[in-house]
């Protein structure tokens, strides 16, 4: 387990004698109170007292190291990787900033925030120990969001989504499909958020249920998105305005899913949606492709001059 990995750092203590102790510093009623305790009560106390919070603190520690170590562009492409790609590649980079709270769920077992263990940590990368966004967790989104594009032919959605994404579990016949995802690292401090269970009918907090705490990337925060195009397979009919067709479907996705759906969990409650992108703020390569992309950012004026 991974607490074997910590357990040399922990100040290990008896339960009976961190229990005599903790009963022999304390005075009037918070004595009596802690006296009272079932010994179930006790033991996770001490549990959490001497090795939850001491762990989760001191892998808090080992990861704030990694993130000033690793440098995290090693993770993403290059324009200058495209020459090695097959022909008519494309490679978008988009620096997005959250409008609304990014989460996703983490296995994790040792975070903490403001000394106490925290039960819905944010997902980590294990190499940097920075908050992520998963490449399966891009392409589950995207996929989502190419469901709802708007098309004038439903058979030719359908071939389109299956030659980017690749065929579905179960599949007959097995393709790998045009797009490839890769990870988004936030170098910025994640913060934390309270939801309330809501009745899916009435949408009223449920009885009995208390508020929940997560952790997040707060509004504000930014990132970098990466997405590489490689227009293989072609299969036996392939055109080359397939190409064209495909960047444009492509591009209907990304505006549904960064301003409409989103690309985080809870997403049903607005998370993940992006503030509208800046023309600066979205690089594709070749150029000639950035303007297939332009209904995702705001144009500038070129003909105006600053200050005029």
């Amino acid at each position: 387990m991974i607490h074997d990995f910590y357990i040399d750092s922990v100040n290990f203590k008896e339960f009976n004698d961190w229990k005599q102790e903790k009963e022999n510093g304390l005075n009037g009623k918070k004595k009596n109170e802690f006296q009272q305790k079932s010994e179930d009560k006790k033991y996770e106390e001490w549990l959490e007292e001497i090795f939850k919070i001491p762990l989760a603190q001191k892998k808090k520690e080992i990861l704030n190291k990694l993130k000033e170590d690793k440098n995290i562009d090693d993770f993403c492409p290059k324009h200058e990787e495209l020459q090695n790609l097959p022909q008519n590649s494309v490679l978008i980079k988009i620096f997005f900033t959250l409008k609304r709270p990014y989460t996703s769920k983490d296995e994790g077992e040792f975070h903490i925030i403001d000394g106490r263990i925290f039960e819905n940590p944010i997902v980590r990368d294990k190499f940097t120990g920075l908050p992520m966004v998963r490449p399966s967790t891009w392409k589950g989104h995207l996929r989502f969001a190419a469901d709802k594009v708007e098309w004038n032919d439903e058979n030719e959605k359908k071939k389109i989504i299956r030659w980017l994404f690749g065929s579905e579990p179960g599949d007959v016949d097995a393709l790998k499909g045009r797009l490839y995802f890769f990870p988004t690292f936030f170098k910025d401090e994640e913060g934390k958020d309270v939801i309330t269970p809501l009745d899916r009918k009435t949408r009223t907090p449920v009885k009995d249920k208390a508020p929940i705490s997560i952790e997040v990337m707060k509004p504000g925060k930014s990132g970098e998105f990466y997405l590489l195009y490689v227009p293989y397979p072609k299969g036996k009919d392939f055109k080359e305005n397939e190409i064209e067709e495909d960047l444009k479907f492509l591009a209907k996705a990304l505006d549904l899913m960064f301003y409409t759906y989103g690309f985080s969990a809870k997403k049903t409650s607005g998370f993940g949606v992006i503030e509208r992108l800046e023309e600066n703020e979205i690089e594709v390569c070749p150029r000639d492709r950035k303007d297939i992309f332009s209904i995702l950012y705001t144009k500038q004026n070129k003909t105006v001059k600053d200050g005029a």
